[in-house]
């Protein structure tokens, strides 16, 4: 686990909203000027894939018409939605709520489970908000709760909710399901490449590490000088994004353009990430990785 003696903030952001009593934004928090966003950004198309077709391994016609689709959402965007993905509605929605229920908990509640060791040194997994390395760092207004959630047997359970009850649960239920779409995702990633279908995983190890990421980002009184999540790539293989039905923000960058990304509900957004790129991409398929990622949004989730 990741620690180490860094300078942070005294409060998180879901506190200092509450404390603000006049319509100002503290300068550590100011990321984007006052005209950046004067253009409205165009949506961006994303490509839409039915997994449950893609991962039919019986020769039919309508899992090459996903496969051809999703080489496609590989060399454009780098992203994609997935529907039929097999993970239940009521599984996507509980966790939602879930994860709204303990962010409105007190923060006495909320600390039990703090990112924080002894008050100071910094801990990936927690609650609280990213890491903070110096005092002229800008930060994002937004604050996280960030678990490991495979392997199972490295789980930080004390780090885990008890509240609300169904928390835990939940979690286990929506890591358990977005496995099976990963794993199938990156076999049809290999496949694409003519490699066998378990070479990418492998190339990762058996007991490759997953991190779930829940993002509080509380009401702005500036939400035009902030970023939710300043512009940035995914470091990871991939990411898997449930995002809120009501609250959009999410953007992608692409050839200098901003994009705003739909919401489709009950879909999984798809995030090819910079180690897919590195560790297994040869010339008869380029992922594009041109793409930066941000999150402008005032709207409480």
């Amino acid at each position: 686990m990741e620690s180490t003696g860094v300078a942070r903030r005294t409060s998180t952001v879901q506190e200092l909203a509450s404390a603000l009593g006049k319509p100002d934004v503290p300068a550590q928090y100011v990321s984007r000027g006052h005209h950046e966003n004067d253009q409205q950004p165009a949506a961006v198309p994303v490509p839409v894939i039915d997994i449950g077709r893609l991962f039919n391994q019986d020769g039919a016609a309508a899992a090459d018409d996903e496969a051809a689709k999703l080489r496609q959402a590989l060399e454009s965007w780098g992203l994609f939605l997935v529907t039929n993905h097999g993970v239940d509605t009521s599984v996507m929605d509980g966790m939602m709520v879930a994860s709204r229920e303990f962010f409105r908990q007190p923060p006495e509640e909320k600390q039990r489970y703090t990112n924080l060791i002894g008050g100071e040194r910094f801990q990936l997994e927690g609650y609280g908000t990213d890491r903070v390395n110096s005092s002229e760092q800008i930060l994002d207004w937004s604050d996280r709760l960030y678990l490991k959630v495979e392997p199972e047997d490295e789980r930080s359970l004390a780090l885990w909710p008890a509240h609300p009850q169904t928390f835990r649960n939940l979690l286990h239920e929506f890591t358990t399901k977005c496995r099976v779409v990963k794993d199938g995702l990156v076999r049809a990633m290999a496949r694409l490449l003519e490699l066998d279908n378990d070479y990418i995983i492998e190339q990762f190890g058996e007991k490759a590490d997953t991190y779930a990421r829940f993002s509080y980002y509380p009401e702005c009184p500036r939400p035009e000088l902030v970023f939710g999540l300043k512009p940035h790539s995914d470091g990871s293989v991939l990411t898997v994004l449930m995002v809120d039905d009501t609250v959009g923000g999410l953007q992608i960058l692409r050839d200098g353009v901003w994009f705003d990304v739909p919401i489709v509900p009950h879909t999984l957004l798809i995030n090819i990430g910079d180690q897919t790129e590195v560790n297994t991409i040869t010339s008869t398929l380029t992922v594009c990785q041109s793409n930066r990622y941000c999150l402008c949004s005032s709207s409480k989730i």
